[in-house]
Order: structure tokens, then sequence, then C-alpha cells
């Protein structure tokens, strides 16, 4: 009888002896399996992001360039409304302007441009240039149709307005860029433009080279156009009314402005 007593004592004992054996497997199989959702979950605490991520760079802003025109080539800008002052990046001229070649012929601009506003008398207009200068014709006549559409311009006042044509034979009057020798032969210019009839020319040379009453070329071309225009509207030719104030747009600004400043807009 002792025997089987024996036997029956040490089967428990086994058995307990593997409860520590089978807790501690357990124990790992669950810190295993924790630690394994930890790695592929992101811990999400109140006011704390589960990662640190550098700041994206602020963007630098580009600066536009108001468009200008080189003083060696007589090329305009895309510009459609030049500022009323010049562009700082356009380089102030002090010497006289290069004689252009002349041609004698012209290449008219292929692009209309509709006149802005409804009210005041309208005036359709066609652009031509002269084909020696190198420049193309669509490209000054998008810049002229700009200042004469401009609120500053002759149409700010209600009276006029202005409609950029293609077809010569629709136009009231034609505003050519031609070289001095060019224009000599139609009328004589002063203030780098003059008139004949429906004919209104910009002097090449006076186009690219802008006085140093003015910044840069972008405004002594706006001061051009409205210049001549006003020309061709038989406005008359004006002088400082007062020291320190905006010279009139029909002064002639290419010398001196009699203690008026530099202003290209009939309506500035």
């Amino acid at each position: 009888m002792t025997e089987p007593i024996r036997r029956s004592w040490r089967l428990p004992r086994l058995r307990l002896s593997l409860l520590p054996l089978l807790l501690a497997l357990l124990i790992l199989i669950v810190v295993g399996v924790f630690y394994a959702r930890s790695l592929t979950t992101p811990v999400m605490r109140t006011g704390h992001p589960a990662a640190t991520v550098a700041p994206l760079p602020v963007p630098t802003p580009v600066a536009l360039t108001p468009p200008t025109t080189p003083s060696s080539t007589p090329e305009s800008s895309d510009a459609a409304s030049p500022s009323a002052t010049a562009s700082s990046s356009s380089s102030v001229s002090a010497t006289a302007p290069a004689s252009a070649k002349s041609s004698g012929k012209f290449a008219t601009a292929s692009v209309d441009v509709p006149a802005v506003g409804a009210t005041g008398t309208l005036h359709r207009y066609s652009v031509r240039v002269e084909t020696s200068l190198s420049v193309k014709a669509d490209k000054v006549a998008r810049q002229i149709a700009g200042v004469l559409n401009d609120p500053r311009s002759w149409a700010g006042a209600g009276d006029v307005r202005f409609a950029l044509v293609s077809d010569p034979k629709k136009a009231e009057f034609s505003i050519s860029l031609a070289s001095a020798a060019t224009a000599a032969k139609t009328c004589e210019p002063v203030a780098g433009s003059c008139r004949k009839g429906s004919s209104v020319l910009i002097v090449a040379e006076s186009w690219t080279a802008p006085p140093s009453a003015f910044d840069g070329a972008s405004a002594w071309q706006a001061y051009l156009i409205n210049h001549a225009t006003g020309l061709y509207l038989g406005e008359s030719t004006e002088r400082c009314a007062k020291k320190g104030k905006p010279a009139p747009v029909m002064l002639d600004q290419s010398g001196d402005l009699g203690g008026c400043t530099a202003n290209p807009w009939p309506n500035p």
C-alpha cells in the first residue's frame, strides 16, 4: 500500500510545478502582443503629437517687375497698364537716344482691344510700327491700349474712350512708332511725338530714352502715348501751373518741367 500512495502524491506536485511556467508564458504572450501593437499604433496624447515634424519653409514672395524697354533695342513691353511712376528696375538714360534705322514701311498690329466704359465719344484707332525698328507691332499695340484704357488717361474723365482695331479701314486715326527720320517726313516732332491729320507719330528714339525727370521707360512711354493722343484730340500745350505739382501731360516733359514733377497721365 505504500507505493500507490507515493504515485498519487507525486502527480499533483508535478502539475503544481507547471503552473508558474504557464503563467510566465502567458505573461510573455500578452507583453509581446502589446509591444507589437505599440510599434504600429502611434501614441496620441492630448496636446502632444505623436511625432515632431519640421514646418514647411514659407515661400518667398515673387516681386512682379514692371515691363521696361531696354535702351539698346526699341522693344516694347506686354504691359496692359504701365505704372504712374516708372519701374525701379529701369535704368535712366542721361544721353541722347541713338538713331533708329528708317525703312519707311510699317507693320500694322493684328490685335483688337475694346474700349473701357460705355460713356464718352468712341474713337477707334490702329497701331503701326516701322519695320526697321525690330519691334513687334502687336506688343506695342497692347501697351498703347493699356495706357488709353487706364482711368488715369483721357478716358478717365468720361468724355472719350478708345478702341484698338486691327483693320485700318475701321480706324478713325492711327498711332505709329517710327524713326525720327521717317516721322520728320510727316510732321515736326516735339516732346517725342507729332500729329498730322489722322496720323499720330511717336519717335522711336524718344521711346527708348526716358529723360532724367522720369524713373524709367514705363512711365515715360505712357507719357508719350498720352501726349500724342492729346495732340489728336486737339489739346493745347500747357505750362507748369504750380511748382511741386504734377506736370500737365500736354507740357513738353522731355526737358525743363518748370518746377513741376514728371507726370505721364492727364487724370492722375
